[in-house]
Order: structure tokens, then C-alpha cells, then sequence
């Protein structure tokens, strides 16, 4: 028989069989520079097919074959004392397999088992009040229909003379004339766009925003994240944040917001923590109120779709001693990835991730970088980036920057 009828007759692909021969598994006649799989061949292959189905590897089959080959025949004794080491091998990794089952059971229980959160404490602080401002003419915002407990507003309506309005609901700020949002919301198929290295790399970034961020003065200071659907730093932190700071989280996925609330009021209730539902960074906020800005990459983001720069934005909330943190994404001048990148956003900020992109607009805003570091890089960090060009590498910078004195 052929090769070609050989691999057709078991159902395996002509590459497999030569393997096979390469292996010694299989032996046939050779005819010119044609292989002919003879009556020993059809043998051996139906017992190649039988070890492999009760999980002999190739090395072990190997072993079989030269053991029958050497004795003429198969001696039963030696089949049935190969099975046997099989079957006791499977046995074990069973047992390993149920402590495995076990353990997983027992984490699944202990999840199930966590006390709920308690609604008592989901709400807006109310001594967040005075920083409620109508954005437009930065005047404090009218509250009627609020529905306080203890010491947080969970519903209420915000209003100003103009017309403007926004509410609180469920404890959530919820702003008007929400857009469709561009940015893309990190889900289980987001998650899976991101290469581990690149991943490893935002977190020494994040890293790096907490050591700086826990250097500040933060008593009775607003901080504040933006763009929370995609990337965000501090909740990971939680814990050991200040107990008497105001930290300001912004997003448009109301799902991230209170996937982002449940877990921050299970590890730090006691925070004082205000929730935004927004797209436009038109928010009620008091002139002058931000201190500290969290860049969680949020200006590659931010920039790969609006044509401005984020801080521009939020302008009107910053005051003489803000202080921005963050990580920023860039490539080398002349990278393939830059003209990828402008390409794929047309409408995105000129010259965003470029080296000197961050610098120049910050100072434009009246900022200064007082300390960067390049925090590392990776050549491959997923088509999360779909304008990476492969081989090149994307950089994380970390800053700081303050007001021009």
C-alpha cells in the first residue's frame, strides 16, 4: 500500500505517517524512493492508534513497538504491566485533579460566602456639597429631592438657574447630554487584546503613580481619574489611600462604575469616593477644585479620538498648585507605528504619541514637567494597540507636573 492510501485508510494526514517513519514507529519497505506500508505497517499503526487513545506519548509507544519487535510478539504480561503503570499514573492525576476541584469549590464558596456591601454607605459624601458647581456659570448647584443617609446623598436633583442640569442616582452622578462613547470599555474581550508583557508594563506604571501619589500632601484634597472604562489606576491601591481626600472617578459605562464602587466599598468603605457618569468632561465641579489629576494613560486614549488635549478640558477645574501624575505612551520619532497610528485616527490630536507631545501641551496649559522617568517598554503589546507596528518598541513614561511658577 501507498503512503498516500496508507494515511487515507487510518485517517491521518500523509505528514503524520512520515513522522511516524522518522520516529521508527512505523518501518516499511522502501521501493526506489517510494515507501510501501506493508501487512507489519497496518499492525503497527492499529496499535499506535490503541496506546494513543489511553494516553501513551510517542517515547512510551516507541518503547512498545522496539519491545515487540525484540520479543517477535506482544507478551501479554509486559501489555497488562504497561497498562497497569497507566492506569495507577491516571489514578494519581485524578487525585491531584479532585484536590484541584476542591480548592476551586472552596474559593467559589468563600466568594459566594462575602457579606453584600452595605447600601448605607453607597452615596455622594455630603460634605462633597460645596463643590457641586454649574460649569457653565460657576455658580453653586441647587439640590431638591435628595434622599440622604448616613451622612451620603444616594438620589437628588442638581440644578442651575441657566437650564443645566444633572442628578444623582443610586448614588452615582449621572451628567447631562451623555454621548455615544468612542473609547472602548475593558470587558473579557478587551482583556484578551492585551499581551501579559504589556500588561506587566502598565502596572509597573501604575506602580509608579501610587509611590508619587502617596509622596503628596493629599489631606482634604480632590483627586481625581478620568476615562475609568479603559484604564485606571488607583482602586488597585485602594486600601492604603488617604482616608480624608476626595478621589473623583469618571467614566461612561455606568456596569465599570459600579463594578468600580463594589470594589472599592468592599476594601475601603470608609473612603470618600464620588462617582461620575460622563463623556464630554463638562462636570459639576467647583472652579479651581481638582489638585491632583491621574493620568492612567488617559491622554493616549483621550487624544487617539478627540482632537485636544485632555487637560485643555479640564482647565477650568484646575488651580495654581494642581499636580498632574501619569504614564504616557510613546514610540521614537520616525517609527512605522506613528504613521500607522494617524492613519487608523484620523481625528485624533496632532503629534500624540510622540516623545515631546506631552511636554509641549502641558506647558501650553501653563504645566511643567518637574520629573519623568521611562518606566520601560515592550515590542509586543497586543492589538489592543492596532497600530503597532511588530518588532517596534511602544514606551511608558512616568511624570509629574505642576504650574509654571
Amino acid at each position: 500500500m501507498k503512503i498516500g492510501s496508507f494515511a487515507k485508510h487510518f485517517n491521518v494526514s500523509v505528514d503524520t505517517i512520515r513522522y511516524y517513519i522518522e520516529l521508527g514507529l512505523l518501518v516499511p519497505e522502501k521501493k526506489g524512493a517510494q515507501f510501501h506500508m506493508n501487512q507489519s505497517c497496518l499492525d503497527d499503526m492499529e496499535l499506535i492508534l490503541e496506546l494513543k487513545i489511553l494516553q501513551f506519548s510517542l517515547k512510551e509507544i516507541q518503547q512498545f513497538l522496539s519491545y515487540k519487535r525484540l520479543t517477535i510478539n506482544i507478551d501479554i504480561g509486559y501489555y497488562k504491566k504497561l497498562l497497569l503503570e497507566k492506569k495507577n499514573h491516571f489514578l494519581e492525576e485524578k487525585k491531584e485533579l479532585d484536590r484541584f476541584i476542591r480548592l476551586v469549590d472552596n474559593k467559589l464558596q468563600s466568594l459566594d460566602n462575602q457579606p453584600p456591601v452595605p447600601c448605607s454607605s453607597i452615596g455622594v459624601p455630603i460634605s462633597f456639597v460645596p463643590f457641586f458647581y454649574c460649569p457653565y456659570c460657576n455658580i453653586p448647584l441647587t439640590i431638591s429631592d435628595a434622599s440622604i443617609l448616613n451622612s451620603t446623598i444616594s438620589e437628588a436633583k442638581l440644578t442651575c438657574s441657566c437650564g443645566y442640569f444633572t442628578s444623582i442616582q443610586n448614588g452615582i452622578i449621572i451628567t447631562s447630554n451623555l454621548e455615544e462613547s468612542p473609547y472602548c470599555i475593558l470587558n473579557d474581550e478587551t482583556m484578551k487584546e492585551f499581551n501579559p508583557n504589556f500588561v506587566s508594563l502598565r502596572e509597573k506604571g501604575d506602580q509608579w503613580i501610587i509611590k508619587l501619589l502617596k509622596e503628596q500632601n493629599l489631606s482634604n484634597k480632590v483627586v481625581i481619574e478620568t476615562n475609568i472604562d479603559i484604564a485606571v489606576s488607583l482602586p488597585k491601591y485602594i486600601s492604603s489611600l488617604d482616608l480624608d481626600t476626595f478621589y473623583i472617578f469618571c467614566g461612561l459605562s455606568l456596569t465599570m462604575i459600579k463594578k468600580l464602587r463594589n470594589f472599592i466599598e468592599r476594601i475601603n468603605p470608609k473612603l470618600r469616593v464620588i462617582y461620575i457618569q460622563n463623556t464630554d468632561y463638562i462636570l459639576p465641579l467647583k472652579p479651581g477644585s481638582i489638585d491632583v489629576i491621574i493620568d492612567s494613560i488617559t491622554t493616549n486614549e483621550i487624544c487617539s479620538y478627540k482632537n485636544v488635549f485632555p487637560i485643555t478640558l479640564l482647565q477650568n477645574y484646575i488651580n495654581q498648585d494642581t499636580k498632574v501624575i501619569g504614564n504616557y505612551l510613546y514610540y521614537h520619532e520616525g517609527a512605522t507605528s506613528l504613521l500607522n497610528f494617524r492613519t487608523l485616527y484620523p481625528n485624533s490630536h496632532q503629534h500624540v504619541l510622540y516623545p515631546n507631545y506631552l511636554e509641549y501641551n502641558l506647558e501650553k496649559e501653563g504645566l511643567k514637567i518637574q520629573y519623568k522617568t521611562v518606566i520601560g517598554s515592550t515590542d509586543n503589546p497586543g492589538i489592543f494597540l492596532d497600530y503597532h507596528e511588530q518588532g517596534e518598541k511602544v514606551n511608558l513614561l512616568g511624570y509629574i507636573a505642576e504650574h509654571i511658577i
